[in-house]
């Protein structure tokens, strides 16, 4: 049914380059933009792959088009809720003692890399390239153990020393150690932060722990943030999900999960790989994906998956099994599942979410299973800056989603704009058709 023929044609009427890398990417647009590649080495000694797009060659025909980016008014008829504090914040002045660009770091979710940032189908939809063209320095961080930061000073991923890390390594290892080294390599003084999913939680945990990366990030944006995730859709998965740790260590072993999904991702068809991912996350979390188009599923289904350790899987799972955003459990229980008991050995630290003091900016979908805004609101200080929310929107639609760039992006450049002046003798292209337009507060 899928053989050659069908193959042939899938390629002529689509994109070439869906399944190629991130750089390959960047190539195909290799006439507007400029790209590097940093390894930024850890405390621990990991060599983490940082891309970097510092300059626009020139500008893409399709951002100067004047509907692209046009805000939607109409808030209301797509479900969309809005509360806007950014008046309560003060605005940032120009640093005298810095004459670059402003600097925004992107960071990936769960199993991912920075290659989900800027694939998708559209030039002007992805945003490290919407903000390459505003003006701003732009780079995109890779997770410890994914297929861009797979090196280390002693080890290999052979080794299970390797995989030994969580989110705890994430925090407060990896982002001080890649902010520290960005801020070093540009001369600025602070950042803004963009994350998503896993992105945002490496986040919350680094800031809540780390009084001085806090002075480092101006403004952190947390797209389909996940701290405390409720579950899985499915009652046995659940359950699953919620066992002791040495049950997950029995089934996955100590080093990378899945990796039989890498097999099936290169062997079989792409339209096979969309059913497969949006049958597995419908019976997982309940999601549709009816927001994201055809297309830009079988270009961005190829860039999903990447590797990660089992380690910081059941760390995932330690915090749902429990219900509360904490640091790795490194004494579980040896029950096989979690009871409600007064009498505890040890309590593992919850990360402090409330002690941060860097602006908060958050956008979340009311149709996101992993995402319950009451509770995360709850752990975090008063008032955020920005909260959007959108009705009909799942998690992976604040990466992928149709209109994301008149739902989303906008919001966004509104938000990086008013904590990042330019300096006075840098040159910013000042595009008119991306600058957002008022936003009525919704509470």
């Amino acid at each position: 049914m899928f053989g050659c023929t069908s193959k042939t044609v899938y390629f002529q009427t689509l994109p070439q380059y869906f399944y190629y890398s991130y750089f390959a990417l960047c190539i195909f647009f290799r006439k507007n933009y400029m790209c590097e590649q940093h390894l930024v080495r850890t405390q621990d000694d990991y060599l983490l792959c940082v891309h970097r797009i510092p300059a626009v060659v020139q500008s893409a025909d399709k951002f100067k088009d004047k509907d692209v980016f046009r805000s939607f008014c109409d808030e209301n008829s797509k479900g969309i809720e809005i509360i806007d504090h950014i008046n309560e914040f003060k605005q940032q002045k120009t640093n005298s003692n810095f004459s670059g660009k402003p600097v925004v770091l992107l960071y990936h979710g769960f199993l991912m890399s920075s290659e989900v940032w800027v694939c998708n189908v559209d030039e002007y939809r992805n945003l490290p390239l919407l903000l390459a063209q505003q003006g701003y320095d732009v780079w995109l961080g890779n997770a410890r153990g994914n297929k861009y930061s797979q090196n280390h000073l002693k080890l290999n991923p052979r080794h299970q020393q390797f995989w030994e890390f969580s989110i705890n390594e994430f925090a407060m290892i990896d982002l001080p150690d890649v902010v520290d080294y960005i801020l070093k390599i540009t001369g600025a003084p602070n950042l803004t932060y963009i994350g998503f999913s896993q992105g945002t939680a490496q986040a919350f945990a680094g800031l809540s722990v780390n009084p001085k990366l806090n002075q480092k990030i101006n403004l952190f944006i947390a797209l389909a943030p996940a701290t405390a995730p409720k579950g899985l859709r499915h009652p046995l998965i659940d359950t699953f999900v919620k066992a002791t740790p040495s049950v997950i260590y029995l089934l996955f072993g100590r080093k990378t999960p899945l990796k039989l999904a890498l097999f099936w991702q290169r062997i079989i068809s792409p339209p096979m790989f969309v059913k497969l991912i949006d049958g597995s996350v419908g019976f997982l979390f309940g999601w549709t994906g009816k927001n994201m188009t055809a297309d830009q599923k079988l270009v961005s289904y190829q860039h999903l998956y990447s590797l990660t350790s089992v380690k910081s899987l059941v760390h995932w799972f330690q915090i749902i099994r429990v219900g509360r955003f904490q640091m790795y459990d490194e004494m579980p229980s040896r029950l096989p599942y979690h009871t409600v008991n007064a009498v505890m050995d040890h309590v593992p630290p919850k990360f402090p979410t409330n002690q941060i003091t860097t602006p908060i900016a958050i956008f979340y979908g009311r149709s996101d299973s992993l995402v319950d805004f009451n509770v995360l609101a709850a752990d975090l200080p008063s008032p955020l800056v920005y909260v959007k929310s959108i009705k009909s929107w799942e998690h992976l639609d604040f990466l992928w989603a149709e209109d994301i760039e008149t739902i989303v992006y906008p919001d966004i450049l509104r938000l990086i704009d008013y904590f990042n002046p330019f300096p006075q003798n840098t040159e910013r292209k000042k595009l008119d058709t991306v600058v957002p337009l008022p936003i009525k507060a919704m509470k």
